[in-house]
């Protein structure tokens, strides 16, 4: 039985990456320069420096608040003896990865490259003297991997750019800003570098990252794109300067893809990208294997992290989960290569699929007890059907408008076995069709529009949320409803439903009514608090370490920028009754409730990610609470607002009151 708690069911949350604007540049000469990344799927991403010294990981610079004279002394206990490129290089192969991106200088400035630019590299400033760039390079021709490098525009090393808290002592360099006047010497260090990283490494992609330092523009990532476009036609470009050719989603794998555009989840294999020594929280090769199914799925690229010590060895935990990877591929690769997403709109209830142009490959997680794979709305049948794993051919027979695939008892693989479907042609896919309204929640009535995905064909629904049958009516325009209604639909040829069912409930709901209070003033009271979580704590437990008044749902000034927590609470004016949606975004984690109902849960560490939730108010002041914590790394939040008559924009500060 379907429990009608609107403020439950109308809290949708949709997740939707904020990335940089991409390139223009999507004619022949894009596609032609991407041919060779998109048909890769999988690659090594490399963060190693001086960091892996202390072995703090990466950031160590910045969130152990070492003072520059310091870190530069890592330089001269740099010596990694037992670095071998052709070994790395080995070991990317073997695990099926087609391309490698090295850090040839990340924000703490110390560039692994051999540069004229500065001293302040690993040929000139430590006892090694040599140039790991170069050896990688000449290893990854040699053994078939595509070269690339990384390179962050943020620097906290950098005589241009100043601290965001310069303590000599204690300082904070994330993020930094570019002193007065000296931003276009850093454009020139910049170019200088960028330049001998393509005529001295000819890499492939040139991977930017800290492009959210103060004063860097839209505009300075065009320049660099444009001056590196004409130094090699052939480079790619990551979109983190602010212009590139792909996305670069971090440390999550968003659930519906980046339609339309090139992307890449970089990932790392335990916590951090860099070589911490006390970081042993390695994800297991199932989780591995399967991000990599669900990446290519949805038509991405998987950049899985290795962060190597200082003595130039790669982590024996991250070695051996490379192997299992590399195992699974050369049994299951040609489900991985080159395929595209699967063209299935819904989840599969077994797996994923992924895509080519005459073929479909299903990857099981799991495998049916009974023996019988079904596919629901496949409207051709195969002309083969094989598991990868020993060529075994499967035979396959409809069932209805669904398709049964008879399998063995057992899976050849209990990570992920793998199906190839071969057709005559390109393979029809019946999707079911698309059920929209702007919300799914309303007051006095609602119009609902369902299309079919599929042209030529009939869209029959019902509205209890049943499967429809040949009987139930056609859709011939907009559905108008006055009751909470359950809608299902299905597509159909003649008599036969050729799709599976979508359904989506539409709730009728009474608005929640405003609070009868006075005395107040402009602005949200906040508390501040420190502390190391993974996820959102009970702030009503602690003690806060500051509190005070804010104009806005933004960070407060003075914050750790790490390990740190605020909690939010006051009033929201509502000038209209009706439908309102909030857009909370954050940097870690978030949530918002309004009264005492949770309306968006952004919670859990992850990059700047925006989720929304709808609820119905009353004309008036409502209760509003934000809590927010920060781990490491980035840190940010915002709100926005849109309703009756307002389009969505961050909620002005006149609507935000407290208590005097």
């Amino acid at each position: 039985m379907k429990k009608l708690l609107y403020l439950i069911a109308a809290a949708s949350l949709i997740l939707a990456p904020a990335v940089p604007c991409l390139s223009k540049d999507k004619g022949p000469n894009y596609e032609k320069r991407m041919a060779w990344w998109t048909k890769a799927r999988f690659g090594m991403f490399i963060h190693w420096g001086i960091y892996s010294v202390p072995a703090h990981a990466e950031w160590y610079m910045n969130n152990g608040h070492v003072p520059r004279s310091k870190y530069e002394l890592y330089a001269k206990e740099f010596d990694p003896t037992d670095f071998n490129a052709d070994e790395w290089v080995r070991i990317a192969r073997e695990a099926g990865m087609k391309y490698l991106v090295i850090t040839s200088k990340h924000h703490d400035g110390f560039c692994m490259f051999n540069t004229k630019a500065t001293k302040y590299n690993v040929v000139d400033a430590t006892p090694w003297h040599k140039d790991p760039l170069k050896a990688l390079s000449a290893a990854c021709r040699k053994y078939g991997v595509r070269f690339c490098v990384y390179y962050s525009i943020m620097d906290w090393h950098s005589p241009d750019q100043g601290a965001y808290d310069p303590n000599p002592s204690h300082p904070t360099y994330n993020p930094t800003h570019f002193k007065p006047g000296k931003k276009q010497d850093y454009m020139k260090y910049m170019e200088t570098q960028l330049k001998e990283l393509i005529t001295q490494y000819h890499p492939g992609v040139i991977w930017f990252d800290g492009g959210w330092m103060n004063g860097w523009t839209k505009r300075d990532g065009q320049e660099i794109y444009n001056y590196l476009r004409k130094l090699d036609p052939r480079i790619i470009v990551n979109n983190r300067a602010g212009v590139g050719d792909y996305e670069t989603p971090e440390q999550e794998i968003p659930p519906n893809g980046i339609p339309g555009h090139d992307w890449e989840t970089c990932m790392t294999i335990n916590n951090d990208w860099g070589y911490d020594a006390a970081d042993h929280d390695f994800k297991s090769p199932e989780t591995l294997i399967r991000n990599l199914v669900d990446i290519v799925s949805k038509g991405g690229n998987y950049l899985l992290n290795v962060g190597p010590t200082s003595k130039g060895i790669i982590p024996k935990p991250e070695v051996d989960r490379l192997k299992a990877m590399g195992e699974w591929l050369r049994v299951n690769g040609n489900a991985i290569y080159g395929s595209g997403a699967s063209p299935f709109a819904i989840k599969l209830p077994w797996g994923r699929c992924t895509s080519k142009r005459d073929k479909l490959f299903f990857e099981v997680f799991r495998w049916p007890t009974n023996g019988k794979l079904e596919v629901k709305g496949l409207g051709t049948l195969p002309t083969r059907a094989i598991l990868l794993a020993g060529k075994k051919r499967l035979r396959v027979e409809s069932n209805g408008p669904d398709m049964v695939i008879n399998v063995p008892s057992e899976p050849p693989d209990r990570i992920c076995s793998v199906i190839e479907l071969d057709f005559n042609g390109e393979p029809v896919v019946y999707n079911p069709p698309q059920i929209e309204s702007e919300y799914g929640i309303f007051m006095d009535s609602l119009f609902v529009t369902i299309k079919s995905p599929t042209p030529g064909v009939i869209v029959r629904y019902t509205t209890d949320g049943n499967p429809p049958n040949a009987e139930c009516p056609e859709v011939t325009g907009q559905i108008p409803l006055n009751i909470t209604t359950d809608i299902g639909a299905a597509l159909f040829e003649g008599d036969k439903r050729v799709s599976g069912t979508s359904s989506r409930l539409f709730i009728k709901v009474n608005p929640l009514p405003p609070s009868t209070v006075s005395n107040l003033q402009s602005g949200l009271l906040y508390k501040y608090f420190t502390g190391v979580w993974d996820s959102i704590p009970d702030f009503s437990e602690m003690a806060p370490k500051l509190s005070g008044r804010i104009s806005n749902v933004s960070l407060p000034p003075g914050n750790s920028k790490e390990h740190f927590g605020v909690e939010y609470t006051g009033y929201i004016k509502i000038p209209a009754t009706g439908i309102y949606s909030f857009y909370l975004t954050s940097d870690d984690g978030s949530k918002l409730y309004v009264g005492d109902s949770l309306i968006v849960d952004n919670d859990y560490p992850h990059g700047a990610t925006e989720k929304e939730g709808v609820v119905a108010l009353g004309q008036g002041a409502h209760p509003v609470r934000v809590e927010y914590f920060q781990a490491t790394g980035d840190d940010s939040l915002s709100l926005f607002i849109k309703g009756p008559a307002l389009n969505k924009e961050l909620i002005p500060d006149m609507w935000l009151l407290s208590p005097k």
